[in-house]
């Protein structure tokens, strides 16, 4: 089982590797904010495919000087055009049978470099055993891993790379760490392509992936969500882990609503109002605050989003929870897009005031129809 960079980087990161600062994007506009989240001075934009050959590949529809899937930037704008540029068009590699529309795309930041290693780990099925591999500029050295190796087994590895002692600690955090999920997770691969260390002599994964066992995976909750999500299904499954449900439209306003019956007159609604849904994000009956925080970032990703529609109605479900997920989501991102809220029910006038007293751009009008006049119109609708 194979995955995204983006996944393998989110992947390392909660498992206390070290990766570089970056973030998955699916919009120009997204793009643009997740630049100033990231920060520093360069960045490194890539394409999201299950193909190696990324660097070499080419897009069929823009200039030559533009083409390839992995490009470098020193200003938001250029990463928001080299973005533009990217989403949206048809991506083609040696290894391709058919060109593929790009729909998402890595952000990170670029590190100065002092050194560059490579390290892989895998599975030697013909000798049952581990075998990790050290790539010294051209060199390639291979050592067998024992079941259980010692400290004394990872410095002879240490060695190889032949830096100062005061680098040395660290590698090896990173080593046994590196060793420790390979085998927690039963996997098959993992490689750290290069490894890098920076001029402030520090280690990062430049790039790196892991690759599960298909008939392992099933075991671990966290690997089997990167499973559930195919090719244009991240969403939905990431939406179902954190406990709502996620359908993609093809229009330009995200709704997100209580409870299904509710979204139903929602879309029937905005459609009758000129408004067209570009998703509907359901957070159910009884939402956390953390579930509905997470449906609004998930409403202002998806690309095209114009304006997000929120239309609450108060039985099981208090309208201050909601509130409060709501401030919570528009206080950790940069939405510069409208947001209608219409609330009713329990704890709605608390909601209410919550969303008041926060001074987050939030709309709020108490009727749902003048509600939905309000964000078509905010979108350039009835015309």
């Amino acid at each position: 089982m194979d995955i995204h960079e983006y996944q393998n980087k989110r992947f390392f990161k909660e498992h206390n590797l070290p990766v570089l600062n970056g973030m998955v994007v699916y919009t120009p506009k997204e793009a643009g904010r997740a630049v100033r989240k990231i920060g520093g001075k360069q960045w490194r934009i890539k394409v999201q495919i299950h193909d190696g050959n990324r660097k070499d590949g080419f897009f069929i529809d823009v200039p030559n000087e533009k083409q390839s899937g992995i490009q470098e930037a020193c200003t938001l704008e250029e990463v928001v055009q080299i973005a533009g540029n990217m989403l949206g068009h048809p991506f083609l590699t040696s290894t391709m049978n058919e060109a593929q529309i790009i729909q998402r795309i890595y952000i990170e930041e670029v590190c100065q470099v002092k050194e560059k290693f490579g390290i892989s780990m895998r599975l030697d099925f013909v000798k049952h055993t581990y075998i990790i591999a050290v790539q010294i500029k051209d060199c390639i050295h291979e050592l067998d891993v024992p079941l259980k190796p010692t400290v004394l087994f990872w410095y002879k590895v240490i060695r190889l790379f032949d830096v100062p002692s005061t680098l040395q600690a660290k590698l090896l955090l990173l080593l046994k760490q590196m060793f420790q999920i390979f085998v927690d997770y039963n996997a098959v691969g993992i490689e750290f392509l290069p490894l890098v260390l920076t001029q402030d002599n520090q280690w990062r994964i430049e790039d790196g992936r892991i690759v599960f066992d298909n008939e392992s995976v099933e075991r671990f909750a966290n690997v089997l969500i990167l499973k559930e999500s195919p090719e244009g299904k991240e969403k939905e499954a990431l939406a179902e882990k954190y406990n709502f449900r996620y359908t993609p439209f093809k229009g330009n306003i995200a709704c997100l609503v209580n409870g299904s019956g509710l979204g139903g007159a929602t879309i029937e609604l905005l459609e009758a109002n000129q408004g067209r849904p570009a998703c509907l994000l359901d957070v159910g009956t009884e939402p956390t605050g953390d579930s509905v925080s997470r449906a609004l970032k998930m409403a202002l990703s998806v690309p095209n989003v114009e304006g997000v529609f929120i239309n609450i109605f108060g039985g099981l479900t208090r309208c201050d929870t909601i509130a409060q997920g709501l401030i919570e989501a528009s206080r950790e991102i940069s939405a510069d897009i409208p947001i209608v809220v219409r609330m009713d029910g329990t704890n709605a006038h608390i909601g209410e005031r919550l969303l008041f007293e926060s001074h987050l751009p939030f709309v709020v009008i108490k009727q749902p129809e003048e509600a939905v006049i309000s964000i078509v119109e905010s979108v350039g609708g009835l015309l």
